[in-house]
Parts: structure tokens; sequence; C-alpha cells
């Protein structure tokens, strides 16, 4: 079992008087099946709050990807007014930024099938995507100024 150590280790505080269990007149005594209890409903519980956390972040990149998405059109409305010259560097920065934006489209698409392991992992390389993608998008209107 995957968090087969998490149990022992519980047991082993227990043990070792490192959690104080007080059994009062009515209560029922601690047990090993009842720690084993405890410590599965602590597992699913840290699961659930993982699975949220996952789900969160992957509605607000999500969120991210498509207000980029907007400005990339409006970009490509004035790219389309610009003069020739403006508008192929126009053109090719706006190319640059699909791009950025269809990799990290991909990295959320992975996210979602990722293991909790490799969640964090993963949720730290869309992050940094989009931070890099946005500061793109950053200097590219600041040269339209």
């Amino acid at each position: 079992m995957k968090y087969r150590w998490i149990i022992g280790l519980l047991g082993v505080f227990l043990w070792c008087g490192l959690i104080s269990v007080g059994v009062e007149a009515g209560e029922k005594p601690v047990t090993p099946g009842t720690i084993a209890k405890e410590a599965r409903e602590a597992i699913e519980a840290t699961a659930q709050y993982t699975t949220q956390q996952k789900e969160a972040f992957q509605r607000k990149a999500q969120e991210e990807l498509d207000a980029i998405q907007k400005q990339l059109a409006a970009l490509q409305g004035k790219a389309d007014k610009a003069s020739a010259s403006a508008r192929a560097e126009l053109q090719k920065s706006i190319h640059e930024l699909e791009v950025k934006k269809e990799a990290v489209k991909q990295q959320l698409d992975g996210l979602k099938s990722a293991t909790d392991a490799k969640w964090d992992e993963m949720r730290a390389g869309v992050h940094s995507a989009i931070e890099e993608m946005n500061q793109s998008f950053q200097r590219l209107r600041s040269k339209l100024q």
C-alpha cells in the first residue's frame, strides 16, 4: 500500500507517547484498527484536497489562456491595420505567442491526467510557461505603444 508508512509512523508516534491518547469513561480505547481507520481517512482527505487544488489550478490556467487568446485576437486586429513593415514584424511576434500558447495548452492537457506525484512538478512548468508567455505579450504590447 502506498501510504502504509504513514500508518506505521502514526503507530510509532503512539507507541513512543508522542501522541497522547486519553481514554475517558465511555470513550472507546485506541486500537491499531482505529489508528489505521483514521490514517485512511486522513489520506483520503488529503487526496480530495489535492484533487480540488489541481482542478482550481487548471481552471485558473485555462482562464488565463482564454484571456491571452482574446488579447492575441486584438493584436491581430492591430496588425491588420498596421503598415506593411510593421505588420510583418507583428505577425511574426503573434505567431511566436501562438506557438507558446499551444505549448501551454498541451502542458495543461497533460496536467489533467497527471498523477498526484507528478502534479506539483507539472504545475510549476505550466505556471512558468504562462508567466513567460505573459512577459512576451507585455514586451510586444510595449513595442506597439
